[in-house]
């Protein structure tokens, strides 16, 4: 995925540099378009940020970003499932953050994607 994202002259993150798997959301984009003909906007964002969300994101971005998450792939239920299904209550934006703050003030994050940086300011300065 790295090779692949430095052929393509993508601005690479430091987090996708230490950790490629971080690039596969990128390369999903590019995957649904180009072999699947996919070329809605929209879908093409929510597909791309689906792993770190990113500043002002749409409510399709937000949908996917929170349903990667809440679609655990380990045993049990996410250990932040009752904060962010609670956020879900009064809003995406509140359970995106509810989701970041979570995993940022719990260590889950290897290293902090710049998009999910950006993400995080700018849902903390939405009100």
């Amino acid at each position: 995925m790295l090779d692949y994202a430095i052929t393509q002259n993508w601005e690479i993150d430091a987090s996708e540099k230490k950790y490629p798997f971080l690039l596969h959301p990128r390369l999903s984009a590019v995957f649904a378009r180009e072999l699947f003909g996919v070329d809605d906007p929209l879908i093409l964002s929510a597909i791309e940020c689906h792993t770190t969300l990113k500043k002002n994101p749409s409510v399709h971005d937000m949908v996917l970003f929170l349903a990667d998450k809440l679609s655990w792939d380990q045993n049990g239920t996410p250990p932040f499932f009752d904060v962010v299904t609670s956020a879900l209550e009064i809003s995406l934006a509140h359970a995106s953050l509810a989701y970041i703050n979570f995993v940022l003030d719990n260590g889950m994050v290897l290293s902090p994607h710049r998009w999910l940086v950006d993400a995080k300011n700018w849902l903390e300065n939405l009100d």
